[in-house]
């Protein structure tokens, strides 16, 4: 028998809170600045002894996992757009563009790290493949998830004459000789600085936040992971779990069966990679691949067995409002850490190690999911899903409940 339609959506809504879980706790080892600073400096911070198994930990279950299933969310989401014909695409193009603006202001003034960009800018293409029949989109998918293989192979092949990120680079240092170098010293000296260290900080790391995105490959494998989101749309595979079990529990197994394995080869390979991509790192890029995608979808499928449970789904039910703020609390997130982490705020950056920036990065979820709880008791939207549909819409959406 099929769950009842508000129990459809509190499950993509509590997978997307879970997701949030994973989001703050990868991206509060880049805001707390602990992933810049030099290994001699990490090892004299107190409780520097667990750095080594925490970002082991992190490797193999967390990095890249939870912003695959935030991906994948939002490939469903496309789909549900689609469902609702002419109308519901247009709207879709409308919300794309919107969140291009705030993914483009979260970018360049407030954090480099920011994922909000690429994904408005990859959703504008998604209806170029809404043609595409299910097995044509899920070769297509898998081709631009395993694509970096592909990419960081030719580069190995062709001893880096074929670099796709070399022409960024050169073009950068073209502008500023000392690009690289003051980019890192921009990103350290944020936590003992002022306004004034923020705003440089910023003013590089969005340019470097490019170089990244091409550097890791991340433009293909987001795209492959939206369109895999649409094929599991168009499937319902978590809109009907109790009809879809056997696959789920399929996917579940073989997700954990290929992607602890990979995952663990990652980690080992994570010590031992280079750039630009030489064998080792080649290892790296194919381990990534074999691993990220498969976890994501090991784990997301868990979260919709666990949700058939009756014992179970009250206990996932309690990440759904945080899910429902998404944008409000993912950019909560970075507002939060700016203020522990920079000069404007308490400026704890390079002054933690990685047990204190994960328990700041837990209770800061923890936080959330009790706030989202009180604030959706009042309100039927959070502050930024509230602006973000009033500007779909093109007016003021009501606000408070009753």
């Amino acid at each position: 028998m099929s769950a009842p339609a508000t129990q459809r959506t509190e499950l993509l809504d509590a997978l997307r809170g879970f997701a949030l879980f994973g989001v703050v706790w990868s991206n509060y080892a880049v805001l707390s600045v602990w992933m810049f600073m030099d290994p001699h400096a990490r090892s004299a911070l107190p409780g520097a002894f667990l750095d080594e198994p925490l970002k082991a930990f992190h490797t193999i279950l967390i990095d890249g996992k939870f912003y695959s299933i935030f991906s994948l969310l939002f490939g469903i989401g496309f789909g549900f757009f689609l469902a609702k014909g002419k109308d519901g695409l247009w709207r879709f193009y409308r919300r794309m563009l919107i969140l291009l603006v705030i993914g483009w202001l979260h970018l360049r003034y407030l954090w480099a790290g920011d994922i909000l960009f690429l994904y408005a800018v990859l959703g504008l293409l998604l209806p170029l493949f809404r043609g595409l029949g299910d097995r044509a989109l899920l070769l297509t998918a898998a081709a631009l998830i395993l694509s970096p293989i592909a990419i960081d192979a030719a580069v190995v092949l062709t001893q880096a004459r074929f670099d796709p990120v070399a022409p960024w680079v050169r073009a950068l240092e073209a502008s500023d000789a000392t690009y690289g170098n003051s980019t890192f010293d921009a990103f350290l000296a944020a936590p003992q600085g002022g306004w004034k260290a923020f705003t440089e900080m910023n003013a590089r790391g969005w340019l470097f936040r490019f170089v990244h995105l091409v550097e890791s490959n991340r433009i293909p494998k987001v795209l492959g992971i939206f369109l895999l989101g649409l094929w599991v749309s168009r499937r319902r595979l978590f809109v009907d779990v109790d009809r879809h079990g056997t696959l789920l529990k399929r996917l579940c197994i073989g997700g954990f069966a290929l992607g602890l394995p990979a995952s663990a080869l990652l980690w080992w390979a994570e010590e031992h990679a280079g750039y630009p991509p030489e064998p080792s790192s080649l290892l790296r890029t194919t381990s990534y691949a074999l691993s990220v995608v498969p976890l994501a979808i090991a784990f997301a499928s868990a979260f919709a067995l666990l949700w058939r449970n009756d014992a179970w789904r009250p206990r996932l039910q309690v990440l759904a409002p945080m899910g429902r703020m998404a944008l409000t609390n993912y950019l909560m997130q970075t507002i939060i850490a700016l203020a522990l982490f920079t000069g404007v705020g308490m400026g704890w950056g390079t002054r933690v190690s990685a047990v204190s920036f994960e328990a700041m990065a837990l209770a800061v979820f923890i936080v959330q999911v009790i706030w989202s709880r009180w604030w959706l008791a009042r309100f039927q939207f959070g502050p930024f899903e509230w602006a973000w549909r009033s500007l779909t819409y093109g007016k003021l959406m009501p606000m408070r409940k009753g």
